[in-house]
């Protein structure tokens, strides 16, 4: 087969013609579907690399929350906020009850 009939597709208009088409019509479609594969793949790593960005968010924003509840958890705050109620600061550490059985 010479070059010049590839150009001119004279293997699509002989005799045999219909198992050429088929060839053709095989590799349009696979193709056609190896495009959407890679659109798809592209979507996935934009969504991924997305997800990652508001993990990261959250992440900070739970980081950042957290060391907030602990310093409104000290004792020190905490008697503080009791002292404008009118709560006093007492004068001796709390006594351990032991229970033996």
């Amino acid at each position: 087969m010479s070059v010049w009939k590839i150009i001119k597709a004279e293997y699509l208009i002989n005799e045999n013609a219909r198992s050429n088409w088929l060839f053709v019509v095989m590799l349009v479609v696979m193709g056609m579907v190896i495009i959407n594969m890679a659109h798809t793949a592209d979507e996935k790593v934009k969504r991924i690399v997305q997800l990652k960005k508001e993990v990261d968010a959250l992440r900070s924003e739970y980081v950042e929350i957290k060391a907030q509840v602990m310093q409104k958890k000290m004792a020190t705050k905490v008697y503080d906020r009791l002292k404008n109620k009118g709560f006093e600061f007492p004068k001796r550490p709390p006594v351990k009850i032991e229970i033996k059985k």
